[in-house]
């Protein structure tokens, strides 16, 4: 508990004790009165304390001397202190001096131990040197020049020491000239090889100059120098033997020298010293300065030898690959082919000369392979990709490793060039111009696929080549750029090609289909069995044996012909379902011919041919056709699947919505014609369900005239009123427009909106431009 003499008291705890029951309240005056009498004694001891402090000053004259004593000693163990450390420090002198002595002592011992060492090693080098006792002298040598080199190199000031390395750098010296002589007389064979002479040159004098790099490189140099002395002799560039007529002498001199070399020196020089890999290095560096100065003299005069080129250039490759072999490429100079390489775009040039004549051998054969049902491509296609292949292979082997940027670009260049000639040349005239008509619809199908089948092989064999080269290359897209106008002018081809099928063959079989829907009489028609028209198409469209390739081929519809004669499967894919959209594009076009209203629009003289219940019974009989349509288009499917292709495989799902969609979008068409305009708003209620909620205005107006309505303004006014409450927006720009089932071939709606345009009546014109908001559009040459 804090007590009332701590600093930290807080009178609350002990006001809280007190007060702690109701019943203390009733003392409060007693302790109010003791209280006060306590503050009184508590301030008259502090005023007599103060009184006593100030009454009592000999207690700080004694602080102050106690203070002094404290100072006074603290100076004496100072003082001591310091005297102290003078008499250690004369004492660590002493022993510092002897500690000096004792180090020179020991240096001077040493110096002079490598110093006897040093002699007795050179007195020893000078002997042995007499005799050419090099084996016996390479551990002597070693310490000698280790100690000469390390430790005495910076005693040179001493006299005595610097005349001793002087001797030891003119011992060394001689010996490395007596070294040199031996191996001269050696080489020049003017001493006789023996095994102890062998044993001494190997494990002695070249162990000796393994200690002196710079030595030992001298010694090679001058060694590898000799050895081809003669053949720099022989094969100088301004004499006959060394032109390139010669290369082959050249390269076959040399064999000899390393043969030469293996079989009577290779035992004086240790292996680690590599001598026949070294040898052929500076033998690779001499010839290839020389082919550098050959070849230019050669080859850019007016007329270069081409044949003498190409014969220069595979006998070094040969003596490369023997190289090879010979030291398991661990030869690592510049390869002697390098020299050739600025060179061989004329090799590649000369190419052209025999393209041409194979270019000639293709225009005169037959176009056509013999079997048709195996592959229908241009025979001469893998010809010329063969001899692509057998050129690009012999560059390849001509460039080796080296630098191959440039001859890659001039290949890419060469080829392009030939691709393009034979697009040109040979399959460009395969296919029709579009300014001759369609005399034999068999031979014209069977040389259009033949074109599409020839440019997709070459298209697919040129991304092939390309990729080949930009792997070599060090700038792929320079090599993707020569080919990039190749490979759009044979994917133009293929485009034309598959065109001309879709738009002048096929329709020529679907001409007479057409021909009589229109003679059809549908102003008397009676729903009873599907329409010879349609039972006609079924009889164009239907495979009648896709799997029979031995039937005749003049017996099948261009469709089936084109099925089988096409190449790849996903152009069967692509082409149906392209054919899916013409056969339902010329079916509304049929419809909307024979149910559009002849212009002018809104006039007394108007008169709808076909009345709505006519047009209702003619769109119920549409119902009934479309439904065998819809058989034929999924009968097709079936005979274009192949048997590696599944009823669950991507192209067959994806075709298979294709022909539900296009043909429930005429069922939806056929459903509108049939419905009754009794009821505005149950017909507005069904053409949204029927259309998907289409917004297009001039989709709606188009569709009521097919339905035969008249030009009764207020019947169209009773209809519109549905129509555009059920519609919140209407004002969706052109790029946007559903056109419903016109969106295949949108050339009478755009007609039906000029003719609008033109309506002279005001309360029509009006209607038109104010309520139905119908701009007519400019029409292009075509759609007119």
């Amino acid at each position: 508990m804090v007590t009332l003499d701590s600093l930290d008291y807080n009178p609350t705890e002990d006001i809280t004790t007190i007060l702690a029951s109701q019943g203390s309240l009733d003392d409060i005056d007693k302790l109010l009165l003791r209280t006060r009498s306590t503050k009184l004694q508590l301030q008259k001891e502090i005023e007599e304390s103060i009184q006593k402090s100030t009454t009592e000053p000999n207690n700080t004259a004694e602080g102050t001397s106690v203070v002094d004593d404290v100072f006074q000693d603290f100076q004496e163990t100072q003082n001591t202190a310091s005297k102290i450390y003078s008499t250690i420090s004369e004492l660590t002198d002493g022993i510092s001096h002897l500690d000096n002595a004792k180090k020179n002592i020991t240096q001077s011992l040493t110096i002079f131990q490598n110093l006897k060492i040093l002699v007795d090693s050179y007195s020893q080098c000078v002997l042995l040197a007499e005799s050419n006792s090099f084996v016996e002298m390479v551990s002597p040598y070693k310490i000698m020049c280790s100690l000469s080199e390390s430790t005495f190199s910076s005693y040179k000031s001493v006299t005595e020491i610097n005349m001793l390395l002087s001797s030891i750098s003119r011992l060394k010296s001689d010996i490395l000239n007596k070294i040199k002589q031996i191996f001269n007389e050696l080489l020049s064979g003017k001493v006789p090889g023996n095994e102890k002479l062998e044993v001494q040159l190997r494990d002695g004098a070249c162990e000796l100059l393994d200690s002196n790099n710079s030595a030992k490189l001298q010694i090679i140099d001058w060694c590898l120098n000799k050895l081809l002395y003669e053949i720099k002799e022989i094969f100088q560039l301004d004499d006959e033997a060394g032109s390139l007529e010669n290369l082959s002498r050249r390269y076959m001199f040399f064999k000899k020298i390393l043969n030469n070399f293996n079989s009577k020196y290779a035992a004086y020089f240790p292996p680690s010293w590599g001598i026949p890999l070294a040898l052929a290095s500076q033998f690779y560096e001499i010839t290839k300065k020389d082919l550098d100065v050959l070849l230019r003299r050669e080859l850019q005069g007016k007329t270069p030898s081409i044949d003498l080129f190409m014969g220069s250039l595979q006998v070094t490759l040969d003596f490369e690959k023997y190289i090879d072999v010979r030291f398991s490429n661990k030869c690592k100079a510049e390869k002697l082919s390098a020299a050739f390489e600025p060179y061989l775009s004329l090799w590649v040039s000369h190419q052209d000369g025999m393209m041409e004549k194979k270019f000639l051998t293709y225009m005169s054969e037959s176009k056509v392979p013999e079997n048709i049902q195996d592959s229908l491509v241009v025979p001469s296609s893998a010809d010329l990709f063969r001899t692509y292949r057998s050129v690009l292979s012999q560059t390849l082997e001509l460039i080796g490793d080296g630098s191959s940027d440039g001859i890659l670009t001039s290949l890419a260049n060469f080829f392009s060039k030939w691709l393009i000639e034979y697009a040109s040349r040979i399959l460009r005239p395969l296919l029709l111009p579009d300014n001759l008509d369609i005399e034999d619809k068999h031979e014209t199908t069977k040389y259009t696929v033949l074109l599409v089948n020839t440019c997709d092989y070459c298209s697919t064999t040129i991304s092939q080549l390309e990729e080949k080269l930009a792997q070599l290359s060090s700038n792929p897209s320079n090599v993707s750029k020569i080919f990039l106008k190749t490979k759009d002018i044979y994917d133009e081809l293929l485009a034309k090609g598959n065109n001309l099928l879709l738009k002048r063959v096929i329709p020529l079989d679907l001409a007479f289909v057409w021909k009589e829907f229109d003679s059809t009489d549908w102003a008397h028609i009676a729903v009873e069995d599907y329409s010879r028209y349609i039972i006609t198409l079924k009889k164009v469209l239907t495979f009648s044996s896709f799997s029979n390739k031995d039937s005749k081929a003049r017996s099948k519809s261009s469709l089936e012909e084109i099925m089988l004669l096409l190449s790849r499967d996903v152009f069967k894919w692509n082409f149906f379902d392209k054919v899916i959209d013409l056969v339902t594009s010329n079916y509304v076009d049929c419809i909307t011919r024979l149910l559009q209203p002849l212009p002018p629009f809104a006039t007394t003289s108007s008169r709808r041919i076909l009345k709505p219940k006519k047009v209702i019974e003619i769109g119920e009989q549409l119902l009934l056709d479309i439904q065998l349509l819809k058989e034929i288009l999924n009968s097709i499917l079936e005979s274009v699947r192949t048997g590696s292709v599944t009823s669950q495989s991507t192209p067959f799902k994806r075709l298979s919505r294709h022909v539900e969609t296009n043909v429930d979008l005429l069922l939806h068409f056929a459903k509108l014609l049939v419905l009754p305009l009794d009821n505005a708003e149950a017909y507005q209620e069904s053409y949204s369900r029927l259309t998907d909620d289409n917004r297009d205005i001039t989709v709606w107006a188009f569709i009521m005239t097919l339905k035969g309505i008249t030009w009764d303004l207020e019947q169209w006014k009773g209809l519109w009123v549905f129509y555009k409450t059920s519609v919140k927006d209407n004002n969706e720009s052109q790029l946007e427009r559903n056109l419903f089932v016109f969106k295949w071939d949108n050339r009478h709606i755009l007609r039906f909106e000029n003719n609008l345009a033109r309506i002279q009546d005001p309360a029509w014109a009006a209607f038109v431009k104010e309520e139905l908001c119908i701009m007519p559009i400019k029409l292009s040459n075509a759609t007119k």
